[in-house]
């Protein structure tokens, strides 16, 4: 009772306090107090009673800021429709196999949905504060984490995941030098925290000048780099290097050729350089069996896809990977972690379940703005490495970004594919110029009969 008076509280404060905020700016503030709230206290690490409110509380405040009146249109949520797909044939699994995770997949369900609309319905000025919400969000997590391996050699807050083993789970930084701890945050593992601050790091480089100034950009991009570096994984680091890379093809030809020169240039010193590092890090990562546990998981499609027609095609219920193990189905590494959310979504959720979800990121690879993309690339790179669609974080920015419209304002140097300035784009995919230059015409028109 004292928890849902606290979240009924907490919900009538942001309320009152979004009546105050612009309407054009109301869902950008939900956004970056949800994702604060997911960050900050809803990974599995935190008590589950705070975990519960912080979740409703997000979820509460992103469905407010979604009844708030809007004036500007915006494009057919696509992302958000394939969302909605997704969770409802989620949910109806769960309801009809595994009854008992129902109050969980309906959280993750309203958070994602909440969220990925949100994105899809903001406004220009929504998408700004959005984005730099969730870089200074990103900053105070790197905060967080250097304060973890230098002062509490513990995560800050809640400390360390307690495996049902009784062991702490702690690793070895295999990124960086010397016997160094890989550090978390608030998130509650190396690779969520990581992906928070590659998706940070990815929205500093590509959005429009008007989000972040260059002082800020060669402010923050180190800071979001050293805490990558420090979250150990190379996972993650592998998605970062594939979403520049997209940024630097698709940048303006007046800049691309620059650009390509200038990071293959970085790329060739740093090799040679750091050659023998390299190679090391690449001997370990291929005889660890993390490694074995990933390549181990494309082996288990194959029994996967032919199990009996109905289980292939619903899956055999949210949370039944131990069933999976004893059936020799999933990988027979000692691991009982997939770590694969596409194996996993075919295990759990069948075919029609692993169709929906390849379909939102699809959608979001295609269909979103610039940096919309260049995230999604990021989020569909760690399908393959983590099982994070029960994350609320991570879930929480792969619906965002994959629904975030052509409208963010991608850099004024950057070109899309059809030509157009990112920059001279409006919400109905008109060109601003082009709008004020005809509203002028009409004006003139109109001035030009009236008499003297």
């Amino acid at each position: 009772m004292t928890v849902l008076l606290g979240v009924l509280a907490a919900l009538l404060a942001v309320a009152a306090g979004g009546l105050l905020v612009p309407a054009d700016r109301r869902r950008g503030v939900a956004l970056v107090v949800a994702f604060g709230l997911l960050t900050a206290a809803g990974s599995l690490t935190v008590p589950a009673d705070v975990r519960g409110a912080a979740v409703a509380v997000a979820a509460g405040v992103t469905a407010a800021a979604l009844l708030s009146p809007r004036d500007w249109p915006v494009e057919r949520a696509r992302a958000s429709t394939w969302t909605l797909a997704w969770f409802a044939w989620a949910v109806g699994c769960v309801v009809a196999i595994a009854p008992s995770t129902i109050v969980f997949m309906a959280q993750l369900a309203v958070v994602g949905l909440t969220l990925s609309w949100a994105v899809a319905t903001s406004s220009r000025a929504d998408v700004r504060v959005f984005l730099r919400g969730l870089v200074g969000i990103g900053v105070a997590q790197v905060v967080l984490g250097v304060v973890e391996l230098t002062v509490t050699h513990r995560p800050v807050p809640w400390g360390h995941k307690v495996l049902a083993t009784g062991r702490s789970f702690v690793s070895d930084n295999k990124v960086l030098p010397g016997d160094l701890m890989r550090v978390e945050g608030s998130v509650g593992h190396p690779i969520p925290y990581a992906v928070l601050l590659a998706v940070c790091l990815v929205v500093v480089v590509v959005a429009e000048r008007g989000v972040f100034s260059s002082a800020a950009r060669w402010a923050v991009v180190p800071v979001l780099s050293t805490g990558i570096l420090l979250s150990g994984s190379r996972s993650v680091l592998t998605a970062v290097l594939l979403a520049l890379g997209y940024v630097v093809l698709t940048t303006d030809l007046r800049h691309r050729a620059v650009k390509i020169v200038s990071s293959v240039s970085v790329v060739v010193v740093a090799g040679v350089l750091l050659a023998s590092e390299v190679v090391s890090a690449v001997a370990v990562l291929v005889a660890s069996g993390s490694y074995e546990n990933r390549v181990g998981a494309l082996r288990a499609v194959p029994g996967l896809v032919t199990r009996p027609p109905t289980e292939s095609l619903v899956g055999s219920g949210f949370g039944s990977e131990p069933e999976l193990y004893a059936r020799g189905l999933l990988p027979q590494e000692g691991f009982t972690v997939v770590d694969n959310q596409l194996v996993t979504t075919l295990a759990t959720f069948g075919l029609i379940g692993l169709v929906l979800v390849v379909g939102v990121f699809v959608v979001g690879l295609t269909r979103t703005s610039r940096t919309g993309t260049a995230v999604t690339i990021v989020m569909a790179t760690v399908l393959f490495s983590f099982d994070y669609l029960v994350w609320f974080s991570m879930s929480g920015l792969a619906f965002a970004f994959c629904a975030l419209a052509r409208t963010d304002g991608a850099r004024s140097d950057d070109v899309r594919p059809h030509g157009a300035r990112s920059d001279d784009v409006g919400h109905d995919g008109v060109r601003p110029d082009r709008v004020e230059s005809s509203t002028l015409s009409r004006r003139r028109g109109r001035g030009s009969g009236s008499p003297a």
